[in-house]
């Protein structure tokens, strides 16, 4: 993927994205440790950060749904900090959905985040839908 950073910033969003990269890696050993089958994390803004919306598995299927109104299971809790960190590297006003690991939904407070391990990434249904 070409940088769309200027010439001036290309070391600092490379660095950013490499950050971002050892973010992602971490949380896919950190989900997987937790459920083998989730590939897609999606979340939603929640001040100050993220809060897990709901996990989903490599074809797209709904694998867990958290309630916002209650707090997450602590077992959660490492894998939403290293979301909540990821989502806050991505600038998505400036660089195209996906080149720091974070994807748009169509909800702006949304997000998605498919893990190494879905090598197709996000089903093209679910690219701007939350509808499950």
């Amino acid at each position: 993927m070409q940088d769309p950073c200027p010439l001036a910033d290309r070391r600092v969003c490379e660095a950013t994205r490499n950050l971002a990269r050892a973010v992602l890696r971490r949380m896919a050993v950190t989900a997987v440790a937790i459920e083998p089958r989730i590939r897609t994390l999606v979340a939603t803004r929640d001040e100050p950060g993220y809060a897990l919306l709901s996990l989903h598995s490599d074809d797209g299927r709904l694998l867990l749904r958290f309630d916002l109104l209650k707090r997450p299971d602590p077992i959660w809790d490492k894998l939403t900090a290293d979301l909540c960190f990821l989502a806050r590297l991505a600038d998505l006003r400036t660089h195209p959905p996906g080149y720091y690991f974070v994807h748009p939904m169509a909800d702006e407070r949304d997000i998605a985040v498919p893990l190494p391990a879905n090598p197709r990434g996000l089903p093209p249904r679910e690219i701007g839908h939350l509808r499950w």
